[in-house]
């Protein structure tokens, strides 16, 4: 049997007991009556023919009880049909939402990519500025390399070398790690511009959706000012891309 509302779809626990049953939806306050198939639209001639049970005579503050608890037995079901769009705003709302999601996320990727370019990039200059400082330690201090000795100098040669070589295999793995980032974000730029374009789609049919449908006056002008700012955005991203020649 069929229990969803005919109007906007919220669901009731009715069953054969409560044939010729007549209530009213909580949500959209549409007169309803159960017949053998479920839940109908009231017409006002009353239940039909073939109901087995009379309909009763009650107060209304009993019918608006009985129907609060036809309510309650299915709190947390989720409405089927065309209201589980409804319940978010409908299918505009769903696109634009996927849009704009996509379009943040894509738009990210490259500034986060650009930030771990510079973050592997500043690694390899920590690694080169603590060799300059441990250099520089070994210099005795006040002192000068022209007024150190011939051993002396010898010394400080062979501790800066012992440096070097502690070093120096951490410095090439820091440069090769930065290259490979490098190159790894200049590939991601065609995974990013495709990730763009069906944000801009999404967006472009939720706007359309908004103004094609019933919506106050507000949302269709936001829908179409931000559906003129995605077609020029566009075109100033996309508008130079030629093939090639």
């Amino acid at each position: 049997m069929n229990g969803n509302c005919p109007t906007c779809g919220a669901l009731y626990n009715v069953g054969e007991k409560d044939i010729g049953r007549k209530l009213k939806c909580k949500k959209c306050s549409s007169a309803l009556m159960v017949s053998d198939e479920g839940l109908v639209l009231d017409d006002g001639k009353g239940a039909p023919a073939s109901d087995p049970k009379p309909k009763r005579d009650t107060a209304d503050s009993d019918d608006d009880r009985d129907d609060e608890s036809l309510v309650k037995k299915n709190k947390g079901s989720r409405p089927r049909g065309p209201g589980a769009l409804a319940g978010i705003g409908g299918l505009p709302t769903l696109l634009f939402g996927i849009g704009v999601f996509f379009v943040i996320a894509f738009t990210s990727f490259p500034i986060i990519g650009v930030a771990g370019s510079e973050r592997a990039k500043g690694y390899v200059e920590k690694l080169e500025h603590e060799v300059s400082v441990k250099k520089f330690a070994l210099l005795p201090k006040g002192k000068k390399l022209a007024d150190l000795s011939e051993a002396e100098r010898k010394d400080i040669n062979d501790k800066s070398d012992k440096i070097d070589e502690e070093f120096g295999r951490k410095i090439a793995e820091a440069k090769l790690d930065a290259e490979g980032t490098r190159i790894s974000n200049k590939r991601d730029t065609w995974f990013e511009a495709y990730g763009l374009m069906f944000g801009f789609m999404f967006l472009a049919f939720g706007c359309v959706g908004f103004l094609r449908t019933d919506q106050t006056l507000t949302l269709k002008i936001v829908a179409a000012v931000v559906l003129s700012v995605m077609l020029i955005v566009m075109f100033g991203k996309f508008g130079g891309c030629t093939g090639p020649r």
